[in-house]
């Protein structure tokens, strides 16, 4: 009985959220815009935002049966634009992947558990063509020895927020290229590029719990995110003892204030409570 009122509880909040917004409809009330649609019908099964893969989760440190609270949660990047300094990234369908599980150890507390030794926080990223490569030409950006390719590493956990959908990600990134050597990064673990991801606009939301009992929880398959005015610092370790580091400066425009650098997202973000996953 008591698990029964405690997952009844969930759901209430949950649907609170989905239909009005739960705490991000009072923002919007101080901010303007932001707010979370009506849940619509179902998606049916093998549509594009189908999700079976919640393996990244670690379930007997997400979710308390005690007090029914802990959420596996995934959010996937499907588009979105990086500015900083002199660059101009746009980022592709599934190239970067947060996952893992949120557990709620205090009321007004959440808690970002990554996979088990993942060494990666529970980031994952593939390569990302710095447009211009080295030179700022279409030329070089296709030439071997000055294309660069630059990896989102996150160097520490990041926060991913149930309720809201917001995500703060502490990150570097690695710049790859024959010249810049295997240790060249923008940021670092001690400085870090700080994006904390705003929910702009939830968009509509899919129960996918319905598609089958292999297919728990829901999906907000469009929920554009924003992160403005964070600093970038100098680059280091590129070239034979950080000699190319002044060429990355200067072709990144490097180091860079808040005013400018930006990031814009539209992300899936996949939600399963633990108690429909134990």
């Amino acid at each position: 009985m008591q698990k029964f009122i405690t997952r009844s509880a969930i759901l209430a909040a949950v649907a609170a959220l989905t239909v009005v917004g739960g705490g991000v409809a009072t923002a919007a009330g101080a901010t303007g815009g932001v707010g979370v649609q009506p849940v619509s019908a179902p998606i049916q099964s093998g549509a594009k935002f189908d999700f079976k893969n919640w393996d990244t989760c670690q379930l007997d440190k997400v979710y308390d049966p005690d007090t029914g609270l802990g959420t596996c949660m995934t959010v996937i990047m499907r588009d979105g634009n990086l500015r900083v300094g002199n660059l101009d990234v746009q980022i592709p369908d599934g190239s970067l992947m947060i996952a893992g599980g949120v557990a709620v150890p205090e009321p007004d507390s959440q808690v970002f558990v990554p996979a088990a030794n993942d060494g990666k926080f529970g980031v994952y990223s593939t390569p990302i063509t710095v447009p211009g490569g080295a030179f700022g030409t279409g030329s070089s950006e296709a030439f071997g020895p000055t294309a660069i390719q630059a990896t989102v590493e996150a160097v520490a956990l990041p926060s991913v927020q149930v309720y809201n959908l917001a995500v703060q990600l502490p990150v570097r990134l690695k710049l790859s290229n024959p010249l810049l050597g295997n240790n060249c990064y923008i940021g670092s673990a001690a400085n870090p590029i700080q994006l904390s991801l705003a929910l702009e606009d939830a968009g509509v939301a899919e129960w996918i719990s319905t598609n089958g009992p292999d297919v728990p929880g829901g999906v907000w398959p469009q929920a554009t995110h924003t992160a403005s005015n964070f600093t970038v610092p100098t680059a280091s370790g590129c070239g034979l003892f950080g000699s190319l580091n002044w060429a990355v400066n200067q072709r990144a425009g490097l180091p860079s204030g808040g005013a400018g650098n930006s990031l814009s997202t539209t992300s899936s973000v996949y939600n399963a409570a633990g108690w429909e996953l134990e």
